[in-house]
């Protein structure tokens, strides 16, 4: 299974909204993820709107008792982990090529007919080229992973001692976030932003505390 931080994060709240929590971004009107397709056939598209949409289907809304200070400081920190996680967890996949040696096997059985033989090649090949603008090559795997090494200490800062982002009590924000961490502690090779990340401890137990709330008997399948 190829879990995504959209999935994930997705899971945490969906199980009873939704049909299946998709990957492929094939099925996509936008042919990107995140994505969700509802029991009633809908899909919707933009990370945003899909947690807008479990707060609609939720009785107990997650953020009530926010400040639109607090709301404001969650819209912020989301938005820029999900563009910088976002190409860090690109990169230990398509860019590092020790994560592509384990991820090349496991994405292959998911594509039809002989798409599997060249297609995964064609993605990489335009995934290489958008990572080396932003400073992320095969060739220098410490340099690649260094903003993000940067932005989980920075997290972990923001956290501090706190049982959840926000406080005790667990925020949308918390889906996003989790999704994104998980998915660095959990990748199924070892690479510098894993390795940096199992030190931040008070990250470790986040993840550790979530997985407990949401799937206690859970683990990845690999």
């Amino acid at each position: 299974m190829i879990n995504s931080p959209y999935n994930i994060s997705g899971i945490f709240v969906s199980i009873v909204v939704i049909r299946q929590p998709p990957s492929d971004p094939r099925k996509s009107p936008s042919k990107q993820i995140p994505f969700i397709i509802t029991k009633t056939g809908e899909t919707i598209t933009d990370s945003e709107e899909i947690i807008e949409f479990f707060e609609t289907q939720s009785k107990d809304k997650m953020n009530d008792g926010m400040t639109d200070a607090e709301l404001a400081q969650a819209w912020l920190i989301r938005t820029r982990i999900e563009d910088e996680l976002y190409w860090q967890i690109t990169y230990m996949r398509w860019g590092d090529p020790k994560g592509w040696e384990v991820f090349l096997p496991d994405l292959k059985p998911s594509l039809p007919g002989t798409k599997k033989y060249f297609l995964p090649y064609m993605v990489r090949f335009m995934l290489l080229r958008q990572m080396k603008k932003r400073g992320m090559t095969p060739q220098n795997t410490l340099k690649s992973y260094a903003s993000g090494i940067t932005l989980l200490d920075k997290l972990s800062d923001v956290l501090n001692d706190k049982p959840y982002f926000f406080g005790n009590k667990i925020r949308t924000i918390d889906m996003s976030l989790y999704g994104f961490i998980a998915n660095i502690l959990d990748q199924p090779h070892s690479n510098h932003l894993q390795e940096h990340s199992k030190n931040l401890h008070n990250l470790v137990d986040y993840c550790a505390r979530i997985k407990e709330l949401a799937w206690k008997d859970w683990k990845f399948e690999e």
